[in-house]
């Protein structure tokens, strides 16, 4: 089972896309790298998204 983090598709609704981040809808964004969506504005907010930080971990 495959647990890292999945992109989110920039065209998912902002609501939707809070819910899955665990933040408001103004703190969502877009990911410098993917475009897809990340918790970018306020106090946890983050560049790059979770499934990108994964892959720059992730070996090979």
């Amino acid at each position: 089972m495959n647990d890292a983090p999945r992109r989110i598709d920039p065209r998912t609704d902002r609501a939707t896309a809070a819910l899955l981040l665990g933040c408001r809808p103004s703190q969502v964004g877009y990911c410098a790298r993917c475009q897809g969506l990340t918790v970018r504005y306020g106090p946890h907010a983050l560049v790059v998204c979770p499934a990108c930080r994964a892959s720059e971990q992730t070996p090979g």
